[in-house]
């Protein structure tokens, strides 16, 4: 009776250690590029994100970056897409873990709610100005974004500025619209 139990324990742990190795079950409606980039995070990171997704929508990877000054931490941006609209879910990820911040249409607009660092902000904003540059290669970000009634952020300023899509003196007095 003694070696069944020492048996049927033996068998529990090694169950459980295999479960605990094993990458979450992604939904199929994530892209090859988020699944790639999910299994390299921490597997409670990796649980957290994918926690929040929800059959009936599509997800892709945005982009990621690490946040300067913050040893181990990380901007993740993922697009939530359905038939008719769009989104876009921040994570701020560590080296065991991950933290869902918000949920926007544009990561600009950061909520006041939350307690962010300059750095991080900084960051949320660079990682979607990338993908912008990226993706709509031929606008005129002046113009669009300038524009009324459209209003930039601050921080979305900085990072076209950084990323050299907007003139560095665009957006002071006497430059610009």
């Amino acid at each position: 009776m003694r070696a069944w139990i020492v048996v049927a324990v033996l068998f529990s742990v090694f169950c459980r250690q295999a479960l605990a190795d094993e990458s979450p079950i992604l939904l199929p409606n994530t892209t090859p590029r988020l699944a790639r980039y999910l299994e390299q995070l921490p597997l409670k990171a990796q649980q957290e994100i994918a926690r929040r997704f929800r059959p009936e929508l599509s997800y892709d990877l945005i982009g990621s970056s690490p946040v300067p000054d913050a040893a181990g931490k990380a901007i993740v941006e993922i697009e939530l897409s359905t038939e008719s609209s769009r989104g876009v879910l921040v994570f701020l990820t560590s080296g065991s873990d991950a933290r869902f911040l918000f949920l926007d249409d544009l990561p600009y607009r950061i909520p006041d709610r939350f307690r962010l660092s300059d750095a991080e902000k900084r960051t949320i904003a660079l990682v979607f100005a990338r993908y912008e540059k990226t993706e709509f290669k031929d606008r005129d970000w002046a113009r669009m974004w300038f524009s009324r009634p459209s209003v930039m952020t601050s921080w979305q300023l900085q990072a076209y500025r950084e990323l050299g899509m907007l003139p560095h003196d665009f957006g002071r007095p006497g430059y610009g619209p």
